[in-house]
């Protein structure tokens, strides 16, 4: 089962703006496509690693597995994991249904094959098992699978089958954002607000005020046309004309759908570029930080538990981990002070820290250090 990953169902609802909202349109949106990205990076960014549960409370990369490869570099012969897990939390952010066919020879998993969401219907059985019929892109049946063939990343659900289509939730909001967008284009493109007023004390023919509108629209009209010289005749006067309310309110509801459209994505404003002017260096750190524990956290545990029971043997040893350490790392000075003081304790061995940091360990530096003046109460001496 293949689908065409270059397009994305354009079924849609109409908003009470009376605009058609599909997820064809709403990606057409600035702050709709800024939040799809955020999330679909923030999940395929940082790598995704298979781990062994040991007996002794340790852990080591599955690396021998072939599932290894599949999520940690090649889901098949024409994605990285990096692009699939892009593509299938895009399709998750867009639809709250993300879908991918487990390709199995001789009972193995060999590869994932994402699915448009638009091609599945979900149907739930008797026995509250669920069914994935899927369709190719005319609409004829392939097949129907359940779990053990379907991988199912399911956002926010009513019902505990199908994910609630997030953007005919948010509807109204996406619909405005079109509405208010095509309105400030086409006055852009006709010139059709005045800067200014042109007055005279003289009389004029309709056939004179005609003639001074068309070489007044010829001359001015259209965006390439801003700001240009104006020469009057006829003790014509220009009156420029300030931005009105209707002007504010226009600028005002532009920057209010974006955070609309943020809520319903559950995406900080200031990681789809939308800030203001007392944000600070630090209130924008403090705001990284709070995307990665509000926001991507929940969808990282998604991942996790979704590929663990229904792609892993859900029961151990085998588990999937994302390592977020690039996300979360903070400045040099503030990890040197870290290291310095749990290394200095005992907490971490001196090779922990060096694993924290990407390097390779040394020899020797397997052991916790044990300050001299320090100790529990029952040692003696």
């Amino acid at each position: 089962i293949i689908a065409r990953l270059d397009e994305l169902d354009s079924f849609g609802v109409t908003s009470k703006a009376g605009k058609r909202v599909g997820v064809d349109t709403a990606l057409q949106v600035a702050a709709v496509f800024a939040c799809v990205n955020v999330l679909a990076n923030g999940c395929a960014q940082p790598p995704l690693h298979v781990w062994r549960q040991l007996g002794d409370g340790r852990r080591q990369l599955a690396r021998n597995l072939r599932i290894y490869r599949i999520l940690h570099r090649r889901p098949n012969a024409w994605m990285t994991s990096f692009e699939f897990r892009r593509t299938m939390t895009a399709h998750a952010a867009l639809t709250n249904n993300a879908f991918a066919f487990k390709n199995r020879v001789n009972g193995e998993i060999r590869e994932l094959i994402p699915i448009m969401p638009g091609n599945v219907t979900i149907e739930e059985l008797p026995d509250h098992e669920t069914r994935y019929v899927i369709a190719d892109d005319r609409g004829d049946i392939v097949g129907r699978f359940g779990r053990r063939d379907v991988l199912h990343l399911r956002g926010i659900s009513w019902d505990g089958h199908r994910g609630a289509d997030l953007v005919r939730l948010a509807r109204d909001a996406i619909g405005l954002s079109i509405a208010t967008e095509e309105s400030q284009s086409k006055l852009h493109a006709n010139g059709g607000k005045p800067g200014g007023i042109l007055t005279t004390s003289e009389s004029l023919g309709p056939e004179q005020l005609e003639q001074i509108r068309q070489a007044w629209q010829r001359r001015f009209a259209g965006s390439g046309n801003a700001f240009g010289t104006a020469v009057l005749d006829k003790g014509m006067d220009f009156k420029s004309l300030s931005m009105t309310g209707v002007d504010a309110q226009t600028l005002e509801s532009r920057k209010h759908q974006v955070e609309e459209v943020c809520r319903f994505f559950n995406v900080f404003p200031q990681m789809v570029m939308q800030s203001d002017k007392s944000s600070t260096y630090a209130s924008a750190e403090a705001f990284f930080g709070a995307h990665v524990r509000q926001t991507l956290a929940p969808w990282h545990e998604l991942w996790k538990q979704t590929l663990d029971e229904f792609l892993l043997d859900g029961a151990g040893p085998l588990y999937v981990d994302f390592d977020i350490r690039e996300l979360t790392k903070a400045s040099i000075a503030d990890r040197e002070a870290f290291y310095r003081t749990v290394t200095e304790m005992g907490i971490y061995t001196r090779n922990e820290i060096r694993e924290m940091e990407g390097l390779e360990p040394i020899a020797g530096l397997d052991e916790p250090l044990t300050p001299r003046n320090m100790g529990t109460g029952n040692e003696g001496g």
